[in-house]
Order: structure tokens, then sequence, then C-alpha cells
């Protein structure tokens, strides 16, 4: 019936349900201050540490503060940071995979020399060294991330602008005396759009956990911002006494980066022509 009507739900399903988680974390990024009950900022010393209740649905932290709503506002950061480093990584990664496939010989072994050697790096390292170096704020996590991110987009903007060079119709926009920029820009970028953005999308979990990581070192949003890092590193010190403080935090990070990766899995299988059945 599915196939009959023109849409097959079984293709699509991890799309849908990876969309589904993403865009409950997105709503609440978005509609923060409408969907927060209190402000992430609103402390109140008679209710420290005190349990779910139906005034603090997840609980409160050390100063009083209401978990549900500084978990709502982490997830704006973390949507923030992604999205900018992301953005980083695709544009710089694409441009300089295309550039080293279009040209290749000399261009194409400095290029990519010097991705390997990013590369090598261990990307939490690599981000460390880098926030280190830039200083710590929220801008500069987001640079740091997209800097790690950009190897791994121009290893596969490399491998597919190779796989497109081959295709007969370059060789035709090339008999009739098209321009290099044209070329990349209008023959080969719209078809390796397709891979891209299924790594984006994957890319998008492990920024949101590569963004935790350095709020939980303390490189990432400063207290007070509400950050899902930060507020695991606060309660790992309380687990004893409210376990709470490092399970919602957890729970919010492993919707989103479930989201996303779900989302990453469904747009290859929907994309990927060796996948269809």
């Amino acid at each position: 019936m599915a196939a009959a009507a023109g849409f097959d739900f079984r293709r699509w399903r991890l799309v849908l349900l990876g969309g589904l988680l993403v865009g409950i974390v997105l709503f609440a990024a978005i509609f923060a201050p409408w969907v927060a009950p209190y402000s992430p900022f609103d402390l109140d010393v008679t209710q420290m540490l005190q349990g779910p209740s139906a005034a603090h649905w997840l609980g409160t932290d050390e100063l009083g503060r209401d978990v549900l709503s500084r978990a709502i506002y982490a997830a704006r950061i973390s949507m923030q940071v992604a999205l900018l480093a992301v953005s980083v990584g695709l544009v710089g990664g694409t441009l300089i995979g295309m550039t080293a496939a279009y040209f290749g010989g000399l261009v194409e072994q400095a290029l990519m020399r010097a991705m390997d050697l990013l590369f090598s790096f261990p990307a939490i390292l690599l981000a460390v060294v880098l926030m280190a170096s830039l200083g710590t704020s929220v801008l500069n996590a987001m640079i740091a991330i997209g800097i790690v991110f950009i190897p791994g987009f121009s290893r596969l903007a490399r491998a597919s602008t190779q796989a497109v060079l081959r295709q007969q119709y370059i060789e035709a926009a090339r008999s009739i005396g098209m321009s290099d920029a044209r070329i990349i820009f209008r023959e080969i970028l719209p078809n390796i759009m397709a891979p891209l953005m299924v790594e984006a999308a994957v890319a998008f979990a492990y920024a949101v956990l590569l963004e935790s990581a350095l709020s939980f070192l303390g490189l990432g949003a400063q207290p007070p911002d509400p950050s899902w890092g930060n507020m695991l590193s606060t309660g790992r010190g309380f687990m004893a006494q409210a376990p709470w403080l490092s399970i919602v935090p957890g729970m919010a990070m492993f919707i989103c980066v479930l989201g996303f990766n779900l989302l990453g899995d469904g747009l290859r299988d929907v994309t990927d022509p060796h996948m269809r059945e």
C-alpha cells in the first residue's frame, strides 16, 4: 500500500524517527523561554537539591535552580555550537576536497597531506589545543570543533568529486569552454551533496558530544550559562544524594545524539542506490 501510494514508510522510518527526536530538541532550544517553567538563572536556596516534585518536575540543583529549565536552555548552546561547527567543517572541507580532486597533482598532494596532519590528532585533543590557543568561550568552541571536522569532510568531498569527474557531462562541460569555477560549483557540487548531507547529520551528533566534553572540562560554556557538559560536571559531585543532576543532562544528550545518528543512517539508506530494494 505504501509503495502504491508513492511513499515507502519502511525506507523512511529512520529518517522520520530521527527527525522527530531532533525536532523535539530543536523545538525546546528555539522556544526555551516559553517551554521552560523557570529561568535557568533563578536561585532559591530554600529548594537546594530537592528531588522531582510537582513544582520542579526534574528536581533542583545545588543552588536551587530548576534542572529541567537548565537542560532546556542548554539545548540552545548545543544546537548553536553544532550548527556553526558543522557549517565550518562542511564548507571548508568541501572546498578543499573538491579543489584537491579537480586540480590534482601538487595541489592535491599539498591539501590532502595537510588534512592528513590534522586528521592524525585525536579529535578531543585537537579541540582542547585549539581552545587553549583561542581562549575559553562558546564561539571559540564552535570554531575549534569546526576545524576538527574539516579533514573528514574534505576526504569525503575528494572521493565523491573523483567519482563525478569520470562522468561524461564533465567532459562535455569542458569541451564547450566552461570555466573551472563554474564546473566545480555548477556541475560537481550539486552531485556530491547527498553523501555530504549524510555526513553532516552524523557530524551534528559528534559536535554535541565534543561541545559537552569541552564544557565538562571547563573549556566551553562557562557558569552560570547552562550546558549539558557543565551540568554533568557539577552533577558528578552529587551522585549519591542527587543523581538527577547527572541523569537529566545525560538523557538530553542521549536523545539528541540518537536523533542525529538515526537521521544520518536514514538519509544514507534513502539516498544510497545500493541500499534501495
